[in-house]
């Protein structure tokens, strides 16, 4: 079952040089992690007014990065995850007041946690499907898109034989 997690923290220095390392940043980077249905990092430096029924305008005195991610398992998994296989997380939590690095799983967990709301609105493109289920899905529809390409042309007796010897 998948869950989400939204990180809010001060960027309180190097904030251009946050922002161009953050563009420059390949989405790869989250590929390391098998249980990730998806991840955003981004810097908010103000916030949209939402109209005439918001009452109060949400100024922000520093910028904030927002870190948000839907994830299967369990919270705690997910973060020993993100803290050994991404590195490029001591580059944008870095600009961070407080923040411990990723060698001690124990500060690095407190510290998420510590910035983390409660995330009340998100989104699965599939949901009740795990990142596996996904992985797998689009592995077989390769493998069937494969055998179409392969058995143009065959008369129905070779189809078919080709057909069950495949799947």
């Amino acid at each position: 079952m998948a869950d989400a997690l939204t990180v809010f923290t001060p960027v309180e220095r190097e904030v251009d040089e946050l922002q161009a390392y953050l563009d420059a940043l390949s989405p790869s980077v989250f590929e390391r992690l098998e249980m990730l249905h998806l991840a955003r990092v981004q810097i908010f430096h103000s916030l949209v007014h939402q109209g005439p029924r918001q009452r109060q305008t949400d100024t922000l005195r520093v910028p904030q990065l927002v870190f948000t991610s839907t994830y299967d398992g369990s919270l705690d998994d997910y973060l020993d995850a993100l803290r050994i296989r991404v590195p490029e997380a001591d580059e944008w939590w870095g600009r961070c007041p407080g923040y411990p690095g990723r060698d001690d799983a124990a500060a690095f967990g407190s510290y998420v946690k510590g910035h983390a709301i409660r995330t009340s609105l998100w989104a699965s493109a599939i949901p009740g499907a795990t990142v596996a289920d996904v992985r797998e899905s689009l592995a077989l529809r390769e493998r069937i898109v494969s055998f179409a390409v392969d058995a143009q042309g065959l008369d129905a007796a070779a189809l078919h034989e080709r057909f069950r010897a495949e799947f």
